[in-house]
């Protein structure tokens, strides 16, 4: 193992690899934060409407704030712009394998890559052969007269809150499994909510969409425009160990290595779960190790 870069490497810059390098910091430990994007803050800058985090009211303003506080750590935490591929551990430290061929060495690591968004191709009851946008990434003006979203998870909801005041009408196909999510949106009057068992969707706009709905009717749509509201799947990295669920439990990996936010459990997908999981990640390491010379 080479000469470490950094006590602890963190592989993620979302909120929880912020707070993992913030709380590290605070303990004395220094650490390298490694993302693919330009800036700290991940998901963070796609979320319009923060709702469960206090004193800031979307995400951006959020990760403008855990940028400023990463930069001023005095030398404690550094950022570095890379893609990491693989992630390895030993009994002398850990290492991070970058898609250049490079790689940094550290003492301990702490993955916080969280999830990603899939694809509708990917959902087993959609069939279709366009990729439509996120609706996250859609802003009002994109859309038709007659809209239809595919899947019920929660970015919907953030997404309204985001456009309170946008005049237009969505309707919503979603599976029985997803009931609970749409709840928030229930009441919404700009959303007709539509419990689907299969969903077809033709054209290339304006769109049919022919639907089998869960209770074994059969009608076809028509929509000028069509967005994806599907949930997400664990940005799971070679190296870690994955349960079987697809997400990558902290208490399966390697002594040197441990799983933060969203990449670390199914439940509780939410900004300040993250954050939480990322500080108290670093603080496990540090009272794992502390004792011994690291």
């Amino acid at each position: 193992m080479t000469r470490p870069a950094a006590q602890l490497l963190i592989i993620g810059a979302g909120p929880a690899g912020c707070l993992a390098a913030a709380t590290a910091a605070s303990v004395g430990m220094t650490s390298l934060l490694i993302d693919p994007a330009p800036v700290p803050g991940g998901s963070l800058w796609r979320i319009g409407h923060l709702a469960n985090w206090p004193g800031f009211p979307n995400g951006p303003s959020y990760a403008r704030a855990l940028g400023e506080h990463l930069a001023g750590l005095d030398g404690q935490c550094s950022y570095v712009q890379a893609q990491v591929v693989r992630v390895e551990a030993r009994e002398d430290g850990v290492r991070a394998v970058l898609s250049d061929d490079t790689s940094v060495a550290g003492e301990l690591l702490i993955a916080a890559t969280g999830v990603h968004t899939a694809k509708a191709t990917e959902v087993s009851w959609i069939t279709c052969t366009e990729l439509f946008p996120q609706i996250t990434h859609a802003s009002p003006a994109d859309l038709g007269v007659r809209t239809v979203v595919l899947v019920g998870d929660r970015p919907l909801g953030t997404w309204l809150r985001t456009h309170p005041d946008a005049d237009l009408k969505l309707t919503v196909c979603h599976s029985l499994g997803d009931t609970y999510k749409v709840e928030e949106v229930r009441t919404d009057p700009r959303v007709h909510l539509l419990p689907v068992q299969a969903v077809s969707v033709m054209g290339a706009g304006p769109f049919k969409v022919d639907v089998h709905r869960a209770d074994g009717a059969r009608e076809t749509l028509e929509a000028d425009s069509v967005l994806t509201n599907i949930g997400t799947v664990p940005a799971c990295l070679p190296g870690l160990a994955v349960g079987t669920d697809g997400f990558c439990p902290p208490v399966a990996q390697h002594p040197r290595v441990i799983t933060a936010g969203d990449l670390s459990a199914r439940d509780g997908q939410r900004v300040a779960t993250a954050a939480g999981r990322g500080a108290d990640a670093a603080l496990t390491l540090y009272h794992r190790f502390r004792r011994q010379a690291v």
